[in-house]
């Protein structure tokens, strides 16, 4: 199974300052996340259903990547994954100088708790009902041992930054939709991570709301140097970010639609139409080329004379409830690789 490449860098709103600390000494951007095939299977029943299949891509320092594709597509699995909330069945995962595959225990919470943020769609899951802003700001400082003054001084800077501090004293009942994601970002940042991680922030409000929300968070990366991932399925909020990234049963690819370095493709009247340079070089060595019209859109996809057994691939790798260990061989060559060989058969 080849591995979706999803590392192109095409950037949306032209804004690379807050790169600048993902540039080693000799100008070529180092990878701050590093996802290499990463494989999250779930066994529902007799059924094993795959999430992720063979994601592989790479973030630096300070970027902010913009993640669509439709419900069930893997998005939440892949945050999930990201901030230390699930493991992947196989693949390698890291986040700056953390191997997540490796972290356990009193490490992963603490990885969880002080290295990344998180903000959900619903407010349930970011803000507590019986607290106000300040103290629910104040609540992941706590959980972290911080001092009482510090922890009151970082909240008040953090709803004053989010644009909330004539409203610090009251609770989330008492705010609109907009000003709850508000306090739900400094709620995020209250610890200080270097990554922010948005499950669909805008999704439970309206356009002009939403909007709002998408500049605060482009400005706090800039203040204070973030990357941030964000998945959603609004287009228009994800032009917010650098890259756009699709993710459509399990596999990630690269939206190259709004990329600044070609114009995008139009469809003349003779049916043929100019494909980015990237998409071509995809292209080319097929032997021929399918195509498929999807509810999401229309799929090209390259065919080869051999074309190779994922599924076999994915069997091997995942646990079987009647007790069958897989084959290890399989899976070495499928993380190594990223494209299993196939058997040869034998009488």
């Amino acid at each position: 199974m080849a591995a979706h490449n999803a590392n192109g860098s095409a950037n949306h709103n032209g804004n690379n300052s807050a790169h600048k600390n993902g540039v080693s000494k000799n100008g070529t951007a180092t990878a701050y996340i590093n996802c290499k095939n990463i494989v999250r299977a779930y066994t529902v029943g007799d059924h094993e259903i795959v999430a992720l299949r063979g994601i592989d891509f790479t973030m630096t320092r300070g970027e902010m990547v913009a993640i669509v594709g439709p419900s069930g597509a893997g998005k939440s699995s892949l945050l999930n994954l990201l901030g230390g909330l699930d493991t992947p069945t196989a693949g390698r995962l890291t986040v700056g100088d953390f191997n997540l595959i490796d972290l356990k225990g009193h490490k992963l919470a603490d990885y969880r708790l002080t290295q990344v943020g998180f903000v959900w769609q619903q407010v349930g899951r970011n803000l507590l009902p019986h607290r106000s802003a300040r103290r629910n700001v104040m609540l992941p400082m706590m959980l972290a041992g911080t001092g009482w003054r510090v922890r009151r001084r970082r909240a008040n800077e953090l709803l004053d930054a989010v644009g909330m501090s004539d409203h610090a004293h009251k609770r989330p009942t008492q705010l609109s939709g907009g000003q709850q994601q508000r306090v739900a970002i400094a709620v995020a940042l209250a610890n200080h991570p270097q990554l922010l991680l948005a499950d669909e922030p805008t999704g439970a409000l309206d356009h002009q709301s939403a909007i709002q929300v998408l500049k605060l968070i482009a400005d706090l990366r800039e203040r204070y140097g973030l990357t941030i991932l964000m998945v959603t399925h609004d287009m228009e909020m994800a032009a917010f970010a650098d890259r756009t990234l699709t993710l459509r049963d399990g596999a990630l690819g690269q939206d190259l639609t709004h990329s600044t370095q070609e114009a995008p493709p139009v469809l003349d009247p003779e049916g043929r139409i100019q494909l980015p340079a990237a998409v071509r070089s995809h292209l080319d060595e097929a032997a021929r080329i399918a195509v498929e019209i999807r509810p999401e859109g229309i799929l090209l996809r390259p065919e080869h004379d051999a074309e190779e057994d994922t599924d076999a691939v994915l069997q091997d790798i995942l646990p079987h409830k009647n007790g069958h260990k897989p084959r290890r061989r399989g899976l070495r060559r499928f993380l190594r690789n990223g494209q299993p060989k196939q058997e040869e058969t034998r009488s």
